[in-house]
């Protein structure tokens, strides 16, 4: 069920708050608490192992992890590579705007113009060429994924007009600089988000959703959402 006897063996990358981040020089954050709990109820020892999302994927297809998490999500052509558990979050995309920069912003409307900062090789990258091709946004800036806290910097200072993230890291990132705020999420566009893993792995797979079940059964789910502000 896993690679290593009494392991379970976790790629992620640690610049993707309130998901997984460095606190205090500490590994924190929801999936992390997240995973902890699910390696406990499994009676494995987890040990994270700290990635990049350019190379996360390639490396879970090459066998280097047990599972992946990260705020990733499922969609259609990585259901083709991988297995994912029940999904154990659904969100929305969302636009954070400086308010101070652009106070008559009040929705996807007022974008038609707007340059849109995305990290490269997401969700938000797709939508975002999508929304520029039917015209919605204006143009887009492509930032590395571990730096969209340099987004958040360009928008502050006037260089970009919107940040598009996944609703719980642009809120969590927006309340980090005053006055940027979310000024829309993209309607339509459910993001759900999983565990990745092998598709031979049927065992971890069956195990992984037995303990997310257990999780929403007994509340531990809903204590850990509302200690990272996810609800």
């Amino acid at each position: 069920m896993t690679l290593a006897p009494g392991k379970l063996r976790i790629g992620t990358y640690f610049v993707n708050p309130p998901f997984e981040y460095v606190a205090d020089g500490q590994r924190v954050g929801f999936e992390v608490d997240l995973m902890n709990d699910i390696a406990w109820r499994l009676s494995l020892a987890p040990e994270f192992v700290d990635t990049r999302w350019e190379t996360i994927l390639q490396e879970m297809q090459a066998g280097k992890y047990d599972c992946i998490v990260g705020g990733i999500t499922i969609t259609p052509p990585r259901e083709q590579t991988f297995a994912w558990s029940t999904p154990y979050m659904t969100t929305t995309l969302s636009l954070v705007v400086d308010s101070r920069r652009s106070p008559n912003m009040r929705g996807i409307a007022d974008l038609r113009k707007a340059l849109v900062g995305v990290q490269a090789a997401t969700t938000d990258y797709d939508v975002a060429v999508a929304m520029k091709a039917r015209g919605e946004i204006g143009s887009i800036k492509v930032y590395p994924f571990a730096e969209i806290g340099n987004a958040m910097v360009d928008l502050a200072a006037g260089r970009i007009t919107a940040v598009m993230k996944v609703y719980l890291v642009a809120a969590w990132l927006a309340r980090q600089t005053p006055g940027l705020r979310i000024v829309a999420q993209v309607p339509n566009d459910p993001q759900q988000l999983g565990i990745g893993l092998a598709k031979s792995n049927t065992a971890l797979l069956a195990a992984l959703n037995g303990a997310l079940a257990d999780m929403q059964k007994d509340g531990t789910y809903a204590r850990l959402a509302l200690k990272w502000g996810l609800q």
